[in-house]
């Protein structure tokens, strides 16, 4: 091991590089030519994610250079495997592992090697979870804000007092861990590192707080006093690199338009009130984060006026990507445009267009068969089918799945009613990519004259079902 380590020094030492970040190592055992990637996700800023890739020479040795937008977490892959590590740029770090051992067993060295043991030791004592879906969901307003696993189960078990109490000691905790990691080991660890790291500690801390105390308020009687935490942490600060501070920023932004006005105005009202609380890359952020998930609900005509005045007054022009390609999405979906025409044969090998159904409102639904959201909405209109028919209204729901035969054993299992295609097959384009879907359940009004139509604002299959005959009945 320390042979290896040394190796790879003398390896880091032999190459200047500037302004960037230098990842190099070894995976041990594993087969010349097998492929490492290293992931920078950096959706907060512009909406996209780097990845570089490499493959191991006949050491198995690897050598990554890479550009970091934003001191903060990075992924390592190999294989199905996944190790987060801590970047910025001027930062060299050699990571040493196994192929049978990774990302268990993992050792770091380099000018950042120090802030990555350190780093490790803090997620396995924090059980930090980055899988999404593991995470609970709640809603402030209209916001969805998202807590881990293991913290709502505290949520749900203790008292305010007793909560306080496990949040105080989980982030005394963490503290203490880095100050023995650097008396045991004598070194100073790097500002950005160091930085960030406090910063995750610290909001992880206050964000918990926070929710709790909105979203079980009513059933504790949760006192004002409570959220005294917030006197003394700070919502505007620089440090947009760290995910808990930027959830603290959503939550307490989302909690202020609650309590101002609840639902009126929820997306308007915030962006607003922003300029009085934030400055700065965090407000850049926050409007930006904002714009782009007001987007994504049925309230974006809201905050169409606020893209306007965001890209017109926004210094931090790397977060302009972000909300622009939203906005273009939604523009091309938006009530009073053109729905893309589309071909492709259905489950019988019969001819299927869009513009076949002209004349009648089209309720246009992209699904898959590992969606059980998707599955369960389409029972809801399999009961809705005749009435819809009725008045003129045409059910044709897109499958996503990759594989035909996962499609076509769910509609042979459901026997599922309206007319059936494949996003994407041999005999045409990617239907789902033409509409802009990127996730399920999904779907689409599209009027008699071939235009997209006004969704309603609640998605319950119902509300839809109501608004499909209203518009029926007005082009009638």
């Amino acid at each position: 091991m320390l042979k290896a380590i040394l190796t790879g020094l003398i390896w880091l030492s032999m190459i200047s590089w500037s302004h960037a970040a230098l990842v190099q190592g070894v995976v041990k055992g594993a087969k010349s030519g097998s492929t490492v990637e290293l992931a920078i996700q950096h959706y907060y800023l512009d909406g996209k994610v780097s990845k570089f890739t490499t493959q191991l020479d006949e050491q198995s040795r690897f050598s990554l250079e890479v550009q970091v937008l934003e001191p903060g977490i990075a992924f390592f892959k190999f294989n199905r495997d996944h190790l987060p590590i801590f970047l910025a740029n001027d930062d060299t770090l050699y990571i040493s592992t196994d192929i049978f051992q990774f990302p268990v067993q993992v050792s770091f060295a380099g000018s950042s090697g120090a802030e990555n043991q350190l780093l490790k030791e803090f997620l396995k004592q924090s059980q930090y979870d980055f899988i999404e879906f593991n995470n609970i969901r709640y809603k402030i307003g209209l916001s969805w804000i998202a807590v881990e696993e293991s913290v709502n189960g505290l949520m749900e078990a203790l008292n305010p007092e007793q909560f306080q109490g496990a949040m105080d000691a989980r982030k005394q905790s963490s503290l203490n861990l880095i100050k023995s990691f650097q008396e045991e080991s004598s070194i100073s660890l790097n500002d950005p590192f160091l930085n960030w790291l406090t910063t995750e500690i610290t909001y992880n801390w206050a964000f918990n707080l926070l929710v709790y105390g909105q979203v079980f308020g009513n059933r504790y009687g949760i006192a004002p006093e409570f959220f005294n935490f917030l006197i003394t942490t700070p919502l505007n600060i620089e440090e947009i690199s760290s995910e808990q501070y930027r959830n603290f920023v959503v939550a307490s932004m989302a909690r202020q338009q609650f309590r101002a006005s609840q639902n009126n105005g929820f997306w308007s009202g915030q962006y607003k009130i922003a300029e009085n609380l934030l400055s700065g890359k965090a407000l850049a952020f926050f409007r930006a984060e904002l714009i782009s998930t007001a987007f994504s609900t049925e309230y974006y005509k809201e905050i169409l006026p606020l893209y306007t005045d965001f890209m017109q007054n926004n210094e931090y022009v790397i977060f302009d990507a972000r909300v622009e390609d939203l906005y273009q999405k939604v523009a091309r979906v938006s009530a009073g445009t053109n729905a893309p025409d589309f071909d492709g044969l259905d489950k019988q090998g019969h001819p299927i267009t869009l513009t076949q159904f002209r004349g009648k409102v089209v309720y246009l639904n992209f699904w898959a068969s590992w969606c059980g959201a998707c599955l369960r909405k389409m029972d809801f209109f399999d009961e809705f089918e005749t009435e819809l028919n009725a008045n003129g209204i045409e059910i044709v729901n897109i499958s996503i799945d990759e594989a035909q035969q996962n499609w076509s054993n769910a509609l042979n299992q459901h026997l599922y009613k309206g007319h059936h295609l494949l996003a994407s097959s041999d005999y045409h384009q990617n239907i789902a990519k033409s509409f802009g879907v990127e996730a399920v359940p999904q779907y689409f009004i599209i009027g008699r004259n071939g235009l997209f139509e006004e969704k309603p604002l609640s998605n319950q299959p119902n509300d839809v079902r109501q608004k499909l005959l209203e518009i029926s009945a007005l082009r009638n």
